[in-house]
């Protein structure tokens, strides 16, 4: 049995094809405010953004939030209220959550403050 060695040359164009591939259909990028008065960030929050069949798919996987729309702009403002709608619900109820969501709420207690 016999393997052939992939030249370096070969070995780097297929990673910057693959690379640019993933590049243009995700990106990350931070999000300094919720768009929201009551709340502000403490620190700037990275999230993802997807472009899929013509949608743009805005998530915070860390609290596993996301939004959908056809633009990057109102997918990132809807997953901001997203996330400010989870953040009021895991705060009035965190007597009763369970693993998962209190970890989520200590994760947004770190990004969040009441203005």
């Amino acid at each position: 049995m016999s393997v052939a060695a992939v030249e370096p040359d070969r070995v780097s164009f297929y990673a910057r094809k693959i690379l640019r591939k993933i590049e243009t259909n995700f990106k990350i990028i931070p999000i300094n405010s919720l768009r929201n008065r009551q709340y502000s960030l403490k620190s700037p929050i990275y999230i993802t953004i997807e472009y899929e069949n013509g949608h743009v798919i805005a998530s915070f996987g860390d609290i596993e939030a996301f939004a959908y729309s056809d633009n990057e702009f109102e997918a990132v403002d809807m997953l901001c209220e997203e996330i400010v709608i989870l953040y009021r619900d895991l705060v009035e109820d965190q007597e009763n959550l369970g693993p998962l969501p209190r970890k989520w709420l200590s994760i947004l207690h770190n990004f969040i403050q009441c203005n």
